[in-house]
């Protein structure tokens, strides 16, 4: 049974109430949708999976009730057992020789048989299959299609909720924070700073969202004990969220290769930045990513070739200078590289606003259900500097 969402678990209460109760029911519906279309799209892989073996099952048993094609097989068996017969020196290589024929040929018998009985049987489980894969397929666009829609009213829904609840947020802080006094009198509200718990000493003035990025544990521990007041969500629980925010963004800046190489590099400090991008992107696609770290991803370490591909691809000569020297190079090449996680989000999502982030986030996005339905509380949180 799925885990209850944080959403669920606030109080359908306050300013943002109908916000958070459209989103209850609309990302509901979307997750029931989904599974719907994971179950469609099994059933279509299952019936083609089916239809691939019937219709090889047909073609097999086709071969072999031809009869010029059995005739055939029975005439290479006969040449075979007088070939054997000719180079028979002792009774037992006749009776061998005649021994190998016979069996050659009651299989090739038996299969004619076993092909002609089930022949029919097949024919109307490949016809059956073919007529209703189509509307199984018909039934999972539908599926694919419904839980699109209903995802994007679960986004919509979000958005919504996370709009109000940092409005509601900013009113709170103007109405407990001095105005200043305008010429005719009114006075105006200046919001109040939104601040971590225990600020970090020697991060004051740095937004937050840079200190998850960064995996400081204690500014990671300070907004989660924040959002848990506000959300009632376990602090444990939000740290555990807040560390998979982090993890997905700088998976995907490694996908999008956003890494800066050192200039002194021998291989690296060749290119520019742009065209080192590029190599590494190469270099990925045939199988050969950086694993964010210092060394090859699962181990797999391309030779001098796969480099002077990887270079030739982007318009380069990968002669002379531009190649690695050799493998012991080549073994140890991301040493000194870095993933530049905090610039790939704030090319990405500067403002952290909820559908850049999801933008952002790609497929990863999925994980990070329940930080969507508070980001609302969590984005302030995350921008304002300690």
């Amino acid at each position: 049974m799925p885990e209850a969402s944080p959403a669920a678990a606030l109080p359908l209460s306050g300013p943002c109430a109908d916000a958070r109760a459209e989103v209850d029911t609309r990302c509901a519906e979307a997750e029931r949708l989904a599974q719907a279309a994971v179950v469609q799209q099994q059933n279509v892989r299952e019936l083609r999976r089916q239809l691939m073996e019937v219709s090889a099952k047909r073609e097999a048993d086709a071969r072999v009730r031809d009869r010029r094609q059995l005739s055939a097989a029975k005439d290479a068996a006969r040449q075979a057992y007088h070939s054997a017969m000719t180079r028979a020196q002792t009774d037992f290589a006749v009776r061998e020789a005649a021994r190998t024929w016979l069996r050659e040929i009651d299989q090739l018998n038996r299969q004619f048989v076993i092909a002609e009985a089930r022949a029919d049987d097949v024919v109307r489980q490949a016809n059956e299959i073919e007529q209703s894969l189509p509307g199984i397929e018909l039934a999972a666009d539908a599926a694919r299609i419904a839980a699109e829609v209903a995802q994007d009213a679960c986004l919509a829904a979000r958005l919504t909720l996370a709009d109000c609840e940092e409005a509601a947020q900013r009113r709170v802080a103007a109405s407990t924070v001095p105005g200043t006094r305008r010429g005719n009198g009114v006075v105006a509200s200046v919001p109040a700073p939104v601040r971590l718990t225990s600020p970090t000493p020697g991060h004051r003035g740095v937004r937050p969202i840079s200190l998850v990025l960064q995996g400081d544990r204690d500014a990671i521990l300070a907004i989660a004990q924040r959002l848990a007041e506000e959300a009632g969500v376990e602090p444990g629980r939000l740290q555990l969220l807040l560390l998979e925010l982090r993890e997905q963004i700088a998976t995907r800046a490694l996908d999008e290769q956003m890494l800066m190489f050192p200039a002194e590099h021998p291989f690296w400090g060749q290119f520019n930045t742009t065209d080192a991008r590029l190599v590494a992107a190469n270099l990925a696609a045939m199988g050969y990513a950086y694993d964010g770290r210092s060394g090859w991803r699962e181990g797999t370490v391309p030779r001098v070739r796969e480099i002077s591909v990887a270079v030739s691809n982007i318009g380069l000569d990968p002669r002379g200078p531009m190649r690695a020297a050799n493998q012991e190079t080549i073994e140890v090449l991301w040493q000194g590289t870095t993933v530049l996680v905090e610039d790939y989000l704030a090319g990405q999502a500067p403002d952290l606003d909820l559908q850049e982030m999801i933008t952002c986030l790609g497929p990863h996005a999925s994980r990070l259900s329940e930080l969507w339905d508070m980001w609302g509380r969590l984005r302030p949180l995350l921008l304002t500097p300690a």
